[in-house]
């Protein structure tokens, strides 16, 4: 019995030795290092920032801005999309950017879930903050349909439950994004704690309410040909914009770039030399006598040619289309020198462009001048900001800096409210009617073009002139002309590969030349 109760006591501190190792050993097997999880503001800081490098400021900015010749391809991808090349049904070639614009809507529900007033979390009813992500949710998912048509969506974001999501039609995916907006616009109502986390506007959400309502006049603009009563919409549109930005202090411009952290445009040309000046956008302003001009675009080519030019320029542009593959050949603007120039969101140019499109297409033509002239105050504004970081660009100085021919610096340069209301008045004021209109979108165009990744805007909207019939903004590459003017992006290789759904709707990508998105005309 001795050596019984003996044997039964070196088992149980056998087993007490056995359980204390299992314990030891799940601990080495967590994780300490890394969160499991974080509050919403951290996850928050993330989504203004990767939506304005990668999004608003990337692949996308750049290929578009070559397919409607804000810039020329001069070598590499730009230059074959520029000759429409294989760039454009390709399933790698939006790929990264694809990928990006899911992982960025995932993160904003993940914010919309923490904050919900029953979620559990620290976070649980800050609505404020719930309403910035819910219009960041709307600002993504409206982007990715417009350049893709029919996505996936409803299924989308839980992978446990379905490995290849189905696509879901445009048309359904936009009352998505609206009702994200309206939720937006109702939560930013209310304050919030998210403070510096918010790199767009520090927390303010009287300022994300402006934000929430220029966006919203946008989206409505690009769905208008779909309504019942465009008159009806264009009025909305209008009312929006007088209650969203009052100047460029609110605009929705993410500027944290530095030394460091580039703004996007700067980074993609300092690596590649792949863009330079376009031709057709050269002779848009030379035909205005456009005063940016003598400002902004540089004599000769090359790194090494960095003295902006007179009015006499010796201008090296290229033939959109029609051009041949050099690096440091062409010329180039300012705007690829802006390393610190801010990305624009919204802006407050576009902004009152929408009104002024807006009251002209009501036949006011009185508001639509008013809402024109504030516009290309602005835009002039938005011009000088970022030929002022351009000379002042930390690299660009390193190799002894942009400067002017009187060795200046810069510092006689002026785009101001005077030079801007000078122009206004010689080339837009006198005109009235579908003159007037045509104008103001050709003067959108010029606005939207820089280092702010405004031109995939510009892109939707010379969809939406194309879907209407109308030519305001004329483009000069011939392939366009042969049926190669690119109408959406082609989805990306994650899911063409992996999603049989979105494979078959890829196909073998010509259908980028031939299908127009749901609210440009087409079905999908």
């Amino acid at each position: 019995m001795k050596a019984l109760k003996y044997t039964s006591l070196a088992i149980v501190a056998v087993m007490a030795t056995v359980s204390c190792s299992q314990k030891a050993l799940d601990e080495v097997n967590k994780d300490l290092n890394h969160p499991q999880d974080v509050t919403a503001n951290f996850i928050f800081a993330d989504i203004p920032t990767s939506t304005a490098i990668n999004i608003t400021g990337g692949d996308y900015n750049t290929y578009f801005g070559v397919a409607i010749e804000h810039w020329g391809g001069a070598h590499g991808q730009m230059f074959s999309a520029d000759q429409r090349r294989a760039e454009w049904n390709s399933s790698s070639t939006f790929n990264n950017a694809w990928v990006t614009h899911y992982a960025i809507l995932k993160n904003c529900l993940k914010v919309i879930e923490k904050c919900a007033d029953d979620s559990g979390t620290v976070d649980a009813g800050d609505a404020g903050l719930r309403g910035m992500a819910e219009v960041m949710f709307a600002y993504n998912l409206a982007i990715l349909t417009d350049l893709y048509g029919d996505v996936p969506y409803s299924e989308a974001f839980d992978y446990s439950k379905h490995m290849t999501p189905k696509v879901d039609s445009q048309e359904s995916v936009y009352k998505e994004v609206m009702k994200y907006l309206e939720n937006g616009i109702a939560d930013l109502g209310s304050k919030t704690s998210v403070g510096a986390y918010d790199l767009l506007y520090g927390g303010d959400t009287g300022k994300w309410l402006k934000f929430a309502k220029g966006l919203k006049a946008r989206l409505l603009l690009h769905t208008v040909l779909k309504a019942s009563d465009p008159a009806a919409v264009y009025a909305e549109i209008s009312s929006l914009c007088d209650e969203s930005f009052s100047d460029r202090s609110e605009e929705a411009a993410f500027n944290a770039y530095n030394a460091t952290n580039y703004n996007p445009l700067f980074d993609f040309q300092w690596s590649r030399d792949d863009i330079g000046i376009s031709q057709s956008l050269y002779d848009k302003f030379a035909d205005r006598s456009d005063p940016r001009a003598s400002l902004i675009y540089f004599d000769g080519g090359g790194w090494c040619h960095l003295v902006p030019g007179d009015a006499e320029l010796d201008i090296n542009p290229i033939p959109n289309g029609q051009g041949y593959e050099a690096q440091y050949y062409y010329s180039y603007d300012c705007f690829v020198f802006a390393q610190t120039a801010s990305t624009n969101l919204l802006s407050y140019h576009e902004v009152q462009f929408i009104k002024a499109e807006a009251e002209a297409r009501q036949g006011n033509d009185a508001a639509a001048k008013a809402a024109a002239q504030l516009a290309i105050e602005a835009a002039f504004e938005n011009t000088q900001a970022s030929l002022d970081a351009a000379l002042a660009a930390p690299d660009i100085m390193a190799y002894g800096g942009l400067y002017y021919e009187d060795g200046d610096n810069g510092e006689g340069a002026s785009l101001d409210a005077a030079i801007a209301d000078a122009y206004y008045t010689a080339v837009v004021d006198p005109l009235s009617g579908d003159d007037l209109l045509a104008e103001i979108m050709v003067q959108k165009y010029l606005a939207m073009y820089g280092a702010n990744g405004e031109s995939v805007e510009a892109y939707n909207d010379i969809r939406r002139m194309k879907a209407a019939g109308e030519d305001f903004v004329t483009l000069d590459n011939p392939a366009n002309a042969a049926g190669k003017f690119p109408l959406r992006a082609g989805y990306g290789s994650s899911d063409t590969t992996a999603n049989p759904n979105v494979k078959e709707l890829f196909g073998t990508g010509a259908y980028v030349y031939t299908e127009n998105v749901w609210w440009a005309g087409g079905t999908r």
